[in-house]
Formats: structure tokens, C-alpha cells, sequence
């Protein structure tokens, strides 16, 4: 069954969506509602649902401040709205949503919604499973995982995009709001490894997959991937690879 959390301030709208849609159809179980944007996030981080049916205005935090806070690609969101100003399309387009439904809803277009949402979660397992399959010789580190922690998936997030700059804790514990304690007790808990392991291991995966390409020399790779210091960076690629990067280099050459 397919996890669905449904975020609306409004209960009558709720109650609503609960027995007008056929969710034991749709193979769906709506594991739980909140009524605004705070009470949202700590539904999502409990449920871990694959939907959420979120509401744009609600008060105390709004659905596009929710959406924020949550990590991209990680859930199917459907937008139900009575705004259709371009700007709050546009601005939940940007989160990726699957759809964005008006109000009052046409409860055969959200159930379409629905559908589609489980199409999306189909093809995200599908690419995890597939990316998994095709794993390396020399692979430190799969694919970003997907766990039940939003804290977790916010800071893999950040770490994606910021990995070729310099990164500290303190930086996650700025991003997802938690202390720098109970972000290394999570990482422990759900990666397996410290924040700072999970950080380097991601950064020589970046190497390695840059290496596979032949395009680039190694002190430029190093560059790349947040080491300023060569020398550092060879230590570090022996010390979690087992071999230094220009035998990684010449395997690659010859494959």
C-alpha cells in the first residue's frame, strides 16, 4: 500500500478527501492529516508517506514553505489549491510537484493525480533498483539513499549540491535546523557512518565517477570535488579506495 498524508487546514475538505476517493482501489492508505505546515512536517517525519496532498494557504506555515523544508525527489506532491495566480503555479512547479489541482477539487482529477504519482514513485524505485545493478569495481559509495528521516535527506541534499565547496557540520546543522549531536546520531543511524565519513566517501565517489570519463587530469578532479590540496586528496583516494587515482586512471583507460 502506498503511504498518503493529506496537509489542509480545512477539516471538511479532509474528511472529504478521505471518502470521496477510493484509496483501497488505488492500493492507498491515508496514514494521517494535518491541518498546517508545522504539524505537516511532523506528520511527514513520522509516516514517511510516498504522497502528500498539500494545501498552498494555511496558517502558521504555508504549503510552499512546507515544501522548503522537505528534500526534492523524495516524495510525489499534489497541490491542492483556490490560488491559480501563476506565481504560486510557478513557485510549486520548481519543487517538482506532480500536479497542481484547483478547489473547489474534481475528485476524478485528483484520483488521476494520484495515479500519476504512483507512476512517479514506480520510476524513482525502478532507477535506485537499476543504479544499484550497475555498480563498479571501484565504488565506495552508492547511490544517494533514500531514508526515513527528513533531517537525513536534507542534509544529503545539501551535500549534493554543495560537495565541491567547503563543508562543515555546522553548515548542516544551519540548513536542517538540528544539532550538530543528533545530525551525527542520524547519520549513524540511518547511513551507517559519521556526517564527515559520509562526506568524503561521497566526495572520491564524485572522483571516481569524474576519472571514468578520461576528460580530466587529476589535480583538476581533486579541484572538483572540494580538495584544494592534491597531495591531501591522493592520501584520502588511497586511503577509502585501496589504490592510488592514477591506477583507478589506467584501469579506466583499458576498459
Amino acid at each position: 500500500m502506498y503511504r498518503v498524508c493529506i496537509i489542509e487546514d480545512e477539516a471538511i475538505i479532509r474528511k472529504g478527501l478521505r471518502r470521496a476517493i477510493d484509496w483501497d482501489t488505488l492500493k492507498c492508505a491515508v496514514v494521517g492529516e494535518a491541518a498546517n505546515g508545522n504539524e505537516g512536517y511532523r506528520l511527514i517525519e513520522k509516516e514517511k508517506p510516498d504522497i502528500i496532498v498539500l494545501d498552498i494557504n494555511m496558517p502558521i506555515m504555508d504549503g510552499i514553505a512546507l515544501l522548503e523544508l522537505l528534500p526534492r525527489e523524495t516524495y510525489s506532491v499534489i497541490i491542492i489549491s483556490g490560488h491559480s495566480e501563476f506565481d504560486y503555479a510557478k513557485k510549486a512547479i520548481e519543487f517538482g510537484v506532480t500536479e497542481y489541482l484547483l478547489k473547489p477539487l474534481d475528485h476524478v482529477a485528483l484520483t488521476h493525480s494520484i495515479q500519476r504519482a504512483i507512476s512517479e514513485i514506480h520510476m524513482r524505485r525502478a532507477y535506485a533498483k537499476g543504479a544499484k545493478e550497475v555498480a563498479d569495481i571501484y565504488c565506495v559509495l552508492q547511490q544517494t539513499p533514500v531514508v526515513a528521516s527528513v533531517t537525513i535527506m536534507k542534509a544529503l541534499e545539501y551535500i549534493q549540491q554543495h560537495y565541491h565547496e567547503k563543508i562543515t557540520l555546522e553548515d548542516i546543522r544551519m540548513y536542517t535546523g538540528k544539532s550538530a549531536t543528533s545530525i551525527n546520531n542520524r547519520f549513524q543511524k540511518f547511513i551507517g557512518m559519521t556526517f564527515n565519513e559520509y562526506l568524503t566517501k561521497f566526495r572520491i565517489q564524485q572522483a571516481l565517477d569524474l576519472i571514468k570519463t578520461q576528460s580530466y587530469h587529476m589535480y583538476e578532479i581533486a579541484d572538483m570535488v572540494g580538495f584544494s590540496d592534491y597531495k591531501y586528496f591522493n592520501q584520502v583516494f588511497h586511503k577509502v579506495v585501496g589504490v592510488a587515482p592514477n591506477i583507478v586512471k589506467t584501469y579506466y583507460s583499458r576498459a
